[in-house]
């Protein structure tokens, strides 16, 4: 029935896989039936959370599947194994988030939305920063046009992240960080037209492979975004900019979001949304996409845009010469 709540298979339950548990038990429109993980202690832990029994864990989504009624799957698990994940349970008939990134390859991510598709079922991606109120509150200002139209974007994110943790395969800074601004930047405007890039590491890093990319982004309005991520900085910061035709949107250095006018006057300090937390906003976007079809930006086939963006970076780094990012979403 339309009102009892979405019931949710957990695979993945430490980690990342903590937050889907943290929400679905505040949230009458979920309720979690089973969770699936390898690691018994941390089954335990996410046990004592949801307050489920021992008969509702399982050590795989497949056994899960076979036990328990359930309407969809929340995967958590490392990105290389969101594709078996999402099949299983598009086989199982459930809808299926998957945490962020969908995958490290664009063909492959292709592959899981036809396959969402034709199984009848919702698919999302859980890229939750571009429902913080700082994301939220750009776009509204963007759509407003009370400062402008941007022309020149900076975006650097340097992260002071020594241990590579999982992170030790070839772009991995892209397809696990990158992703996030991708998916802002397509969020707050048009999807970028053409990518050059390179990727570089430091002499400190512990990274096998580089875990810097620096790239330019130009849009077909003739806008361009200067992008930046380091995995392997000395301190970690972030710098976000729009020089707009009214003057310059800030947020970095400010409490909130700076607008000064062009020339130098009076800045105007614009307050962030008050929002719920981001992840709570993911599951609302999935529950409504589930029950009233209404498709939201982290939709499987939305996502295409976001990881078309990752790949042509990593192309254009490995390539030299710029990539046209609509040419990677053709058939």
């Amino acid at each position: 029935m339309r009102d009892e709540p979405l019931r949710a298979i957990h695979v993945g339950t430490g980690g990342r896989g903590a937050w889907p548990i943290d929400v679905v038990v505040g949230d009458p429109n979920w309720q979690a039936v089973a969770l699936v993980d390898v690691d018994a202690a941390v089954l335990q832990n996410a046990r004592e959370k949801t307050g489920l029994g021992k008969s509702a864990c399982f050590s795989s989504l497949e056994a899960a599947v076979k036990t328990v009624e359930a309407d969809a799957a929340l995967i958590c698990t490392p990105t290389e194994t969101h594709a078996p994940f999402a099949r299983m349970g598009f086989a199982a008939g459930l809808h299926v988030l998957v945490e962020k990134g969908m995958t490290t390859d664009l063909a492959l991510a292709k592959e899981l939305v036809k396959d969402a598709q034709a199984s009848g079922v919702r698919f999302c991606v859980a890229q939750n920063y571009r429902y913080q109120p700082l994301q939220q509150t750009i776009k509204q200002i963007l759509d407003e046009g009370t400062c402008g139209t941007p022309a020149i974007v900076d975006l650097i994110h340097h992260r002071h992240r020594p241990d590579p943790r999982t992170l030790n395969y070839l772009n991995a800074m892209i397809w696990d960080m990158s992703c996030h601004h991708f998916d802002n930047l397509n969020f707050w405007f048009d999807p970028v037209k053409t990518v050059i890039a390179r990727t570089f590491n430091t002499p400190w890093s512990r990274y096998p492979y580089d875990s810097g990319v620096y790239a330019i982004l130009e849009y077909e309005n003739g806008m361009v975004c200067n992008y930046g991520l380091t995995h392997c900085a000395q301190n970690s910061s972030y710098r976000l900019g729009m020089q707009m035709d009214g003057g310059t949107l800030r947020a970095y250095d400010v409490e909130g979001i700076e607008f000064q006018p062009t020339g130098g006057g009076e800045p105007e300090m614009i307050e962030p949304l008050s929002l719920p937390r981001s992840e709570q906003l993911v599951l609302d976007a999935l529950r409504d996409y589930i029950r009233d079809g209404v498709e939201p930006g982290i939709s499987g086939r939305n996502n295409l845009q976001t990881l078309a963006l990752c790949q042509a970076t990593c192309d254009a780094a490995s390539s030299g010469a710029a990539v046209k990012v609509g040419d990677l979403l053709k058939e």
